[in-house]
This record gives C-alpha cells, sequence and structure tokens, in this order.
C-alpha cells in the first residue's frame, strides 16, 4: 500500500494534538499520515477518553463501550476489555475529552508494566490488570488482541512498538 494514501483526499479539521471537549470530527474516523520523522505512514483513530482517563503519550487503551468510540486505560473498569485494544496515547488528551490515538506505525515509547523485559519480536498486549499499559508475550502465541510487536529492546519502562491494529 505504500504511497496509495497520498491519494487521500480528506481534510481534517484537527490537529494530531487536538483536545477539545466537545467533538471536531466523527467520532472512530480514522487517518493515515506520513511520518518524515519515523519514515513510515502511521495511522489514528479520532475517540473520545472515557471519564476516568487521561492520556498521555505512550498510554495503552482499550475500548470501553460497545461501539468502539470511547477509550480507557482503567483495567478494572467493568466494560474494558484486553481483548479490545483501542490505540496508544500520542499526547495529552484530557478526561471525557476528544483527540486522537495512534492505532498503527511505529510508536517509540509504549509504557510497559516495568516486569518482564520485551524482546525484539515480542507481541504487545493490553495489560489486564494494570492501568494503561503494555505487557509482553512471547513471539507467535498472542492470545489477545495485540497492539504491535516489540521492534527493539526494552527501557525504562517504554518499549519501542509497530502498531499493528491498522495495517499501513
Amino acid at each position: 500500500m505504500n504511497g496509495g494514501y497520498k491519494n487521500m483526499a480528506r481534510i481534517f479539521t484537527t490537529p494530531l494534538s487536538s483536545n477539545t471537549s466537545t467533538a471536531k470530527e466523527p467520532l472512530g474516523v480514522k487517518r493515515v499520515e506520513w511520518s518524515a520523522t519515523d519514515a513510515c505512514y502511521k495511522a489514528y483513530r479520532y475517540v473520545r477518553t472515557a471519564s476516568d482517563t487521561t492520556v498521555a503519550n505512550g498510554t495503552c487503551l482499550g475500548f470501553s463501550d460497545t461501539i468502539r468510540q470511547v477509550v480507557s486505560s482503567d483495567a478494572t473498569n467493568a466494560d474494558y476489555d484486553e481483548n479490545q485494544a483501542a490505540g496508544v496515547g500520542i499526547g495529552t488528551i484530557t478526561a471525557a475529552y476528544y483527540g486522537w490515538v495512534q492505532t498503527g506505525g511505529y510508536h517509540s515509547a509504549l509504557i510497559t508494566d516495568a516486569g518482564t523485559d520485551f524482546v525484539d519480536g515480542d507481541n504487545v498486549l493490553l495489560h489486564d490488570t494494570t492501568d494503561g499499559v503494555a505487557e509482553r508475550e512471547a513471539a507467535g502465541s498472542a492470545s489477545n488482541t495485540r497492539l504491535g510487536i516489540a521492534v527493539g529492546a526494552y527501557s525504562a519502562s517504554t518499549v519501542p512498538t509497530f502498531l499493528t491494529l491498522d495495517e499501513v
């Protein structure tokens, strides 16, 4: 698909750093952009955060509603399911606000549980008991919906990951 996204004509009204109290884009809309910094395409989804969730860069998120528009980092929320990975924060989104989360492409620093070290090729999953972080699973054994694949070594509670929720 390289180059195919150049023909997309959708103009978005919000920057990727959007953090607004009212929706400025259709909820759930996806967008793909080229990252000159990382030399790859990246995919994003416009969402609303749950009232108990503030997002920062690297925060791992799951859907907390049945129509896949509201995201949460709260692993103890009854509606949160580690099998419903939604994406990863790329900046600040205030609780119950609207903004963009990354769903595909390279992300340099997903926040982890600081437990077992990730290695290149590990599956990166939503943690099922710790809020807003990723946990590892050995390559080839994904039992949950993975956020992506580790593409480098774990360092200081973060891991570089190629997100695979939306292939780009």
